[in-house]
């Protein structure tokens, strides 16, 4: 049996005589609708704890709800090398969201924070403004023990320079206390913090220096020497992180 094929219109009328209708264009899907994130703070203490805070909700200032995922970005003190923290958080049910600073530590001092939400059904994702760590990173320069084997009776110097790095460079600190710090040889120095004993308190000078002579007793044993600054309202802690064996003969 021959076939011919039908014409478009000769088509379109078969079907309408069958009682049939061609369905409508699909309508396309609403736009998700625009999200915010607004009262983003960080503030970090002297230890490196973090803590973030921020709120998300709709453009118009509407709850998102509970259980939305938002993740922090940082970045370094020059604006470069921004990363996610590995922890992400979730929305209470106002879209509030906050660090835990007992577990969420710093990861560059002196940096950039920001937040991202990547969207959700009927939610479309944002980024937040930027917030900046004001806390100053910290560090000493040129410590040195003028001898790791002092005679027993006599005595050793130590010293270092203090510094600060407000901006883009390392500048000297001054007026802040520096410790200076022995653990007994045997112990566990480098997990036992109790372990440890003072020396001295030193004030950095002028150009951030801080020096100490400490006498050895007669009946002196090998100790671990340390510094450490403990930080204040402005600035990050900074200590020796290999301590520097001193064994008197």
């Amino acid at each position: 049996m021959r076939r011919t094929p039908l014409a478009l219109g000769a088509a379109t009328a078969a079907v309408t005589a069958l009682g049939l209708t061609v369905p409508a264009a699909a309508q396309a899907a609403p736009a998700p609708g625009a999200t915010k994130i607004t009262a983003l703070r960080a503030t970090t203490n002297a230890t490196s704890r973090l803590t973030l805070s921020g709120r998300l909700t709709t453009r118009a200032g509407a709850t998102v709800g509970a259980g939305r995922t938002v993740v922090i970005e940082t970045a370094d003190d020059t604006h470069r090398r921004w990363t996610a923290l590995g922890k992400t958080l979730a929305t209470k049910a106002d879209g509030t969201f906050q660090t835990d600073p007992r577990h969420t530590g710093v990861h560059y001092r002196h940096g950039y924070y920001r937040v991202r939400f990547a969207g959700a059904p009927g939610l479309a994702a944002t980024l937040s403004g930027e917030v900046r760590d004001r806390r100053i990173a910290t560090r000493v320069t040129g410590w040195k023990v003028s001898t790791t084997h002092p005679r027993r009776g006599g005595s050793f110097t130590v010293r270092g320079h203090l510094q600060d790095k407000p901006g883009t460079t390392w500048k000297a600190l001054k007026g802040r206390r520096v410790s200076v710090e022995y653990c007994l040889k045997g112990g566990d120095c480098l997990n036992d913090l109790s372990l440890w004993h003072g020396l001295s308190n030193y004030k950095s000078g002028a150009k951030g220096h801080f020096s100490n002579r400490i006498h050895v007793g007669a009946k002196a044993k090998p100790i671990y020497i340390a510094y450490t600054f403990y930080g204040d309202t402005t600035h990050y802690v900074t200590w020796l992180v290999k301590p520097t064996l001193v064994s008197p003969r």
